[in-house]
């Protein structure tokens, strides 16, 4: 059964996408000092920026008010015995990649502050040919399913995790 992410996560994306979207906000408004203070005959200058604030306003608003929702209804998590599949996606498209777990070089644990405010971790799964990520995971859950991949990927005896 696929193990759905913490719903913390959803307050965890609003406000991370929320300080995205300000910092877009603030450069977006850099062009328009220049026409107050050094430009003054520039007033394209403005338009374009005022443009851009909309723009990056409007998307933000509407991340944060029903992306982050989709994104949390499309992603999960399966650990088998023998592979683990991350599922992803958005409104327009629908992602998984299993990743044997025999491929499986080193899995991390991370947090950041807002993260670690939440209670939540991701798990970072490094195969040789790419990282993967889940990121809503509580402390306890994301220890013990690391914990669980490398115990599962110790099994064949003949990889990084060979003791």
């Amino acid at each position: 059964m696929e193990q759905k992410l913490h719903p913390n996560v959803i307050r965890y994306w609003q406000v991370s996408y929320g300080l995205h979207t300000f910092k877009w906000i603030l450069i977006s408004c850099i062009p328009v000092m220049l026409r107050i203070f050094w430009l003054p005959g520039w007033g394209w200058l403005a338009l374009i920026s005022c443009l851009a604030v909309s723009f990056f306003f409007i998307k933000g608003l509407a991340f944060i008010c029903f992306g982050v929702y989709i994104k949390y209804s499309q992603r999960s998590y399966l650990l088998n015995d023998d592979e683990l599949m991350i599922r992803w996606g958005n409104v327009w498209s629908d992602n998984s990649s299993i990743i044997p777990l025999s491929r499986v070089q080193h899995v991390d644990k991370e947090q950041d502050m807002l993260a670690k405010r939440w209670g939540l971790s991701e798990l970072t799964i490094t195969t040789a040919g790419d990282h993967h990520f889940i990121m809503g995971l509580t402390e306890e859950v994301a220890s013990w399913l690391r914990r669980r991949i490398i115990e599962l990927s110790k099994l064949d005896n003949k990889d990084a995790y060979y003791d």
